[in-house]
């Protein structure tokens, strides 16, 4: 608290004055000092009454506006912008009462008018008030009410909004005026003969509110007139009516001369003191007439003056005064009525008590008493005298609106520089794929259009002749939270504060309002300070396939400040997006970083028209999502058909010790996400000596679920070797021939959880091999029925995936050596069988082609035979690296698989493999063998535009089956087709 003039012990004993006589907690809203109490009534359809009448050359010391009603209609606007003029000439503020649109679609122009407006006029404007019809819908109002005072607050932050129009008595105004709404209001604008009903209406909504009262007539004599303005000050002053708007009669202008006593009042800070509080008596004669002779006591924040008003007939008796005041004054009765002013009879004060005393006259009519008559202001800042209030989660909302209005005023353009990377991984056991681009990202007013520099996929660079991406990406979400829109799409909740960052934040969380629609849910954190956004952490709901799942956060920070304020751009995005390709789901994950910002640049143009007429890939973003902007002749055009199938020649070889020669493999790799329609997805591997495949529909209709249909086979036998305590038992060793179907059943019942129902149709053919023993039983080639269940979780970069299936022979004999059961153990053979795991994955990128991959899993079963128990194939959950596809079997397995990629030169991609498990089979020793993998990987851009992978694996075995080899080479060469 600052003072000047005054000692401390004066300031000490009225701040406890001021508190103990009643003043309400908190600091009070500004209409009473940031607009006229006085404003006469004008009309743009009408010629000006109030001009001459508000441009007063009396010498007044207070000030007298206008309220001039009008609409934003281009016929109007010309005898509108010459009124405001006029007003603005002569230094009239000016409170502006504007039609409200009748029709939703009407409403962006009127915004537009009302932009303009602000533009051009928004210096002389005091108050806006929108004049709302009560036929229109309540959502309408509420949303013109809410465009209108955001766009007025985002312009200038002194002019006050209100609403009129509206009868308390219909129950129109109590519809539109809610808790929600309140925060874009700061008046309500209400007749003479409702103002009390108002008062209670808005008390219950929003204490901090006032009441302006409009369509006053002051009559048609002088002395009439003169009274009603007396009264209508002396009686609102220091209440929740802070203004009043009076008929332009000529009698006005007159009658105005009458309030030039009362000039305090009227631009002071007054609040209405607790009589009781301050030990107030009035008596006249012998009788006490405090409770019966009608009266108000106020107090001037300003000048800490107490005043006293009192409505009386004329009497001769004087009136007794006594009450408790805080400082030493000489009081001076003015009586209103008469215009007579003198000092007061009978002055005393104790010095001790704070008790005055004093005697003033009942002159008939108002009187007012000042006891501090010529009392300068002592307060230069009100501070300290009450706790912060906190903001409600509405006020929230409305002034990060009205932040991020004026913020799109501010920004006519920006230019950044933007660098991508996604990254996915088919299975846990395949290093991935990390695509990589940088860009240069162009958003003006009215479009968002992205440029490709470079592109690189595993760390290898592509040119202009890169080949065709996806744009797999979640359905646009058209309404964001805390957008102002129409409708109420989201449920918000004041979740706390928190500190991000170097910003101290209200936490909202928001929820969508109904069901139906892609919108968003999460939390959004916003400055305390500025009210802008910082950070946003949502996952959208309600998406279409093929992605299934999108969480993001994204982060904002002040990049540039323009007229001193602080421009919060998008500046990084980290996104997870679960996509359902080939009947699994897969995890991507992308990270976007804007860097070097140019905001309001006047090279924007030039820059952008430059990347338009190159050759580089760009993108456009519409209200359906991101598209390519390809060009057409000179020109680009949105494309509406995306890329939606990749395609590539597949030429390689595995070398594998299960296989009695180098597997070669030619084919193509086929993914298709609009095969023969939008619902339906194709996926096929295609190489010569094995084909496999998906083809789902990655939705049934509305519903939550997807279908597809697995398929696999191999052209060439492979080796089923056979390994016991004394090493291979070759007479054992038999040649296999799969095929298998599947039909799976998923259910995604959230965003981040699904359920899934497998049926797997399977044909296992088995032959001798060269030294299959002659009394060696060969298993009955059969077919195998599966009916399994499975549950995954993805979230925050970790998978969680937990399967079992129950597995039954369609026929199944004695096989194996004469003797001997296919148990390897006493009892008969068994047709059925269950195998279950647990897998669990996370990824920490480290840069956009360097990262490290974790997984822990396991597997185990029941009943497990030879040809059931777990092997380390290519195409396997269990691959280990270095460890052959055949030979090595366990009926449980626990293993730990990490790897580390990294970029070299920009040029190649290195993976380096370190798998360590625990195996054991029953069959023939129940203790855990260790089992270790290493294995190196590269990828680089080969000649003739193609893609080389080289995978070397090695691995340490236990000493039963180092026989078997130890050493798995893959090589792939992949060209993309167009």
């Amino acid at each position: 608290m600052r003072t000047r003039l005054i000692g401390p012990a004066i300031v000490l004993s009225a701040f406890v004055f001021f508190n103990a006589a009643g003043v309400a907690a908190g600091e009070q809203r500004g209409p009473s000092n940031r607009a006229p109490r006085i404003t006469i009534e004008d009309a743009v359809d009408a010629p000006s009454a109030a001009l001459q009448i508000a441009r007063r050359e009396d010498g007044s010391t207070f000030p007298v506006g206008v309220r001039l009603e009008a609409s934003l209609t281009p016929a109007s606007r010309e005898a509108l912008d010459a009124r405001l003029s006029q007003y603005a000439a002569r230094g009239v503020a000016v409170w502006i009462a504007l039609r409200a649109p009748d029709a939703r679609e009407d409403v962006e122009a009127w915004r537009a008018a009302l932009e303009a407006l602000l533009q051009s006029h928004g210096r002389e404007l005091s108050t806006v008030e929108i004049l709302l019809d009560r036929q229109q819908p309540t959502a309408l109002a509420d949303y013109v009410v809410r465009v209108a005072s955001t766009e007025v607050r985002s312009r200038r932050d002194g002019i006050l909004m209100a609403i009129g129009g509206l009868r308390v008595a219909s129950g129109a105004l109590a519809a539109v005026y809610t808790p929600q709404l309140a925060p874009f209001i700061d008046l309500a604008a209400v007749q003479q003969n409702e103002v009390d009903a108002a008062g209670d209406l808005i008390k219950g909504v929003d204490p901090d509110a006032r009441i302006v009262v409009t369509a006053l007539d002051a009559g048609t004599d002088i002395a009439t007139a003169r009274l009603r303005l007396l009264n209508a000050v002396l009686e609102s002053v220091g209440t929740v009516i802070v203004a009043h708007a009076w008929h332009g009669t000529p009698v006005v202008g007159e009658a105005l001369a009458a309030l030039t006593p009362v000039a305090r009042l009227i631009t002071g800070d007054i609040s209405t003191l607790d009589a009781s509080a301050a030990a107030l008596r009035l008596v006249v004669g012998p009788d006490d007439v405090t409770a019966t002779l009608a009266h108000r006591l106020l107090f001037d924040a300003k000048t800490f003056s107490t005043y006293l008003i009192y409505w009386s007939e004329a009497r001769p008796e004087p009136l007794s005064i006594s009450l408790t005041l805080a400082m030493e004054g000489a009081p001076l009765v003015q009586e209103l009525a008469r215009g007579g002013r003198r000092s007061a009879e009978g002055y005393t004060r104790n010095p001790a008590t704070g008790l005055v005393t004093a005697r003033v006259p009942l002159a008939g009519g108002p009187v007012l008493v000042d006891f501090n008559d010529g009392a300068a202001p002592v307060f230069a800042e009100r501070t300290g005298v009450s706790a912060e209030r906190r903001l409600s989660i509405e006020e929230i909302i409305a002034r990060h609106q009205q932040q991020q209005r004026a913020q799109d005023a501010l920004v006519e353009n920006y230019v950044a520089n933007v660098r991508m990377a996604q990254h996915f991984r088919p299975n846990v056991a395949d290093p991935g794929y990390d695509v990589a681009t940088t860009n240069r990202y162009f958003v003006a007013r009215d479009s968002v259009e992205w440029e490709e520099l470079t592109f690189a996929v595993n760390g290898a660079k592509w040119g202009a002749d890169r080949p065709p991406f996806p744009l797999l990406q979640p359905e646009k979400v058209l309404s964001l939270p805390l957008q102002l829109r129409f409708s109420n799409d989201y449920h918000y909740a004041l979740a706390g504060v928190e500190r991000v960052g170097p910003y101290d934040c209200y936490v909202v969380r928001f929820e969508p309002a109904e069901k139906g629609r892609s919108l968003y849910r999460g939390t959004f954190w916003v400055d305390q300070k500025t009210f802008a956004r910082v950070k946003v952490q949502a996952v959208q709901t309600e998406l279409s396939a093929p992605v299934v799942s999108n969480e993001e956060i994204q982060t904002y920070a002040p990049v540039v400040t323009l007229q001193d304020r602080p421009i919060f751009l998008f500046t990084g995005l980290t996104a997870r997006q679960i996509i359902l390709m080939a009947g699994r789901n897969i995890l991507v994950e992308k990270t976007v970083a804007f860097t070097d910002f140019e905001v309001n640049t006047p090279a924007f143009e030039p820059a952008r028209a430059e990347a338009r007429g190159s050759a580089h890939v760009m993108y456009r973003e519409t209200d359906h999502g991101l598209r390519y902007y390809v060009k057409e002749g000179e020109k680009r055009v949105v494309s509406e058909r995306p890329t939606r199938s990749i395609r590539a020649v597949a030429i390689g070889t595995t070398i594998d010790p299960s296989y009695a020669y180098p597997l070669p493999m030619l084919g193509i790799n086929y993914l298709n996400f609009e095969f023969g329609n939008p619902d339906t997805q194709l996926a096929i591997l295609f190489a010569g000596v094995l084909g496999a495949g998906n083809i789902q529909r990655p939705k049934i209709g509305s519903t939550p679920f997807d279908v597809s249909v697995d398929f696999f086979a191999i052209a060439v036998p492979s080796s089923d070797r056979l390994y016991g305590t004394g090493g291979e038992r070759k007479a054992e060793a038999l040649l296999t021939w799969p095929l298998s179907t599947g039909l799976n059943l998923g259910w995604q019942y959230t965003a981040f959880q699904k359920v899934a129902l497998q049926y797997q149709f399977r044909f296992d053919g088995y032959v001798r091999d060269r030294t299959t023993a002659g009394t060696f039983r060969v298993p009955s080639s059969t077919t195998t029925n599966g009916l399994g269940g499975a549950w995954e979780y993805r979230r925050a970069g970790y998978n969680l995936v937990l399967n079992g299936t129950w597995f039954d022979r369609a026929s199944w004999k004695d096989w194996g050596p004469a003797g001997a059961n296919g148990l390897d153990r006493a009892g008969a053979p068994v047709r059925s069988y269950t195998k279950y795991s647990a897998s669990l994955s996370r990824d920490w990128f480290l840069g956009p082609f360097q990262k490290v991959h974790v997984n822990g899993a396991w597997f185990g079963g029941h009943d497990l035979d030879r040809f059931a128990k777990y092997q380390f194939g290519m195409f396997e959950d269990t691959r280990l690296h270095g460890v052959p596809a055949s030979g090595i079997r366990v009926d449980e397995l626990r293993a730990v698989r990490g790897s580390y990629s990294f970029n070299l030169f920009e040029q190649y991609r290195l993976d380096l493999f370190v798998d360590r498990a625990w195996g054991r089979d029953r069959a023939f020793d129940t203790s855990w063998q260790p089992i270790t993998g290493l294995g190196v990987a590269v990828n680089f851009r080969a000649p003739w535009n193609t893609m080389l992978r080289a995978d070397l694996g090695k691995s340490v075995l236990p000493p039963r089956f180092r026989e078997v080899g130890s050493m798995t080479l893959q090589i792939l060469i992949l060209k993309p087709l167009k």
